[in-house]
């Protein structure tokens, strides 16, 4: 059963990220935007991006998806994607046009498309049918002298040339329709809109070529939360209708605790911490974690006092010795400053927790690891350090 479990878990695989690096260069140096970062993401799943600003979690969106910018550059890594093939995922627009060359054997045995070495009339082939994004400030991404039915109509019109007009009016209601919109909206200008229908708008033209892959970065920063919480629960209903993944990128943890499958945890360019969202709220294993969910308020349980993370993230062009958390590290010691902590698993009861965190090796703290109230304890201690 076991053998059979891996088996299907290998088959759902869609997107693999391995050592991925992008820097920003400039006159004064390179910015080391995203170092080093691998995952993978499978059909159907959620998979949140969480960190403070800077961190690299956009960088890393852009650079799967091939829409950096010079003077960012992907300077290493490998970003692998994983057509459906004879069980009728990858369009045939997209098979047509993806060359023999432009693949190669993935970690599970199956053919893959290396996104990085695509030409541009692949790539753009490649989005939009097969990944698609939703980007920040995704109210304001919408043409304000295009009516909403034109604009999903000129993604089948770029897209999908088989389609004729009334085709393609026919899908933009269906789309609308399914994102909660009426069709006599159909004509109406985004000015016409309030902000959670424009965000709808926006997700629907992300559907449009039925992706197999969504990115969404900060898709719901400038919604109150109650028009928030409806968009999170239609973007759950359609992941879950469709079998779509979702990379969905956001600095407001507690957002991912409701939405995600998984989590990960980035800082200072790397990710730190990766696990389910249940193992990520209620035993976060990295120190850094721990300092974002006490960066919000409980509603359930005891109350609890909420502590912040102090001082602020590294220069990332010049990038410290050994954890680049350290020197905000409650709980930091001497092998921190000396050797390059990596993602690993974090205990013996949960294999899949993985945390890039010298707190968790017993080649260097024989002790084991510290329990919840000890870490919050430290942070509490810093801080009345630092005031004093």
């Amino acid at each position: 059963m076991q053998d059979t479990a891996v088996k299907k878990q290998s088959k759902d695989l869609l997107l693999e990220v391995n050592n991925l690096c992008v820097d920003y260069f400039a006159s004064n140096g390179a910015v080391h935007a995203v170092r080093d970062v691998s995952f993978v993401l499978r059909r159907g799943e959620i998979l949140g991006l969480a960190g403070e600003s800077g961190c690299g979690k956009s960088t890393l969106a852009y650079a799967i998806s091939r829409l950096l910018r010079p003077p960012a550059y992907i300077t290493g890594g490998q970003v692998l994607y994983y057509p459906r093939g004879h069980e009728g995922g990858a369009t045939a627009a997209v098979q047509s046009k993806l060359p023999k060359k432009g693949r190669l054997t993935g970690s599970n045995g199956d053919e893959a498309i290396d996104v990085l070495q695509l030409s541009p009339s692949e790539l753009r082939a490649f989005r939009w049918s097969e990944v698609s994004i939703v980007f920040q400030s995704a109210m304001n991404a919408l043409n304000p002298v295009m009516s909403v039915g034109d604009q999903i109509i000129d993604v089948l019109k770029a897209h999908r040339p088989d389609m004729g007009p009334n085709q393609r009016k026919k899908r933009a209601i269906e789309l609308l329709n399914l994102v909660g919109i009426a069709s006599d909206r159909l004509n109406s200008y985004p000015h016409e809109l309030s902000g959670g229908m424009r965000q709808r708008a926006v997700i629907a033209i992300a559907l449009a070529l039925n992706p197999e892959l969504i990115i969404m970065d900060e898709p719901t920063t400038a919604l109150d939360v109650v028009v928030q919480r409806e968009i999170l629960q239609l973007i759950s209903d359609l992941c879950r209708e469709f079998n779509t993944a979702l990379l969905f990128i956001t600095h407001d943890l507690s957002l991912l605790l409701e939405l995600s499958d998984q989590i990960a945890i980035m800082y200072a360019g790397k990710m730190v911490e990766k696990a389910s969202s249940v193992a990520i709220y209620d035993h976060p294993r990295h120190p850094y974690s721990h300092g974002l969910l006490n960066a919000f308020p409980n509603l359930h349980g005891p109350i609890r006092k909420m502590v912040g993370i102090p001082g602020s993230p590294p220069d990332l062009r010049f990038i410290p010795s050994g954890c680049p958390f350290r020197e905000r590290c409650p709980l930091a010691f001497e092998a921190c400053s000396e050797v390059v902590p990596q993602l690993q698993p974090a205990s013996l009861e949960n294999q899949q927790q993985l945390a890039a965190c010298h707190l968790y090796d017993r080649k260097f703290r024989p002790q084991g690891a510290p329990s919840a109230a000890e870490v919050a304890g430290a942070y509490e201690s810093l801080i009345e350090g630092s005031r004093a």
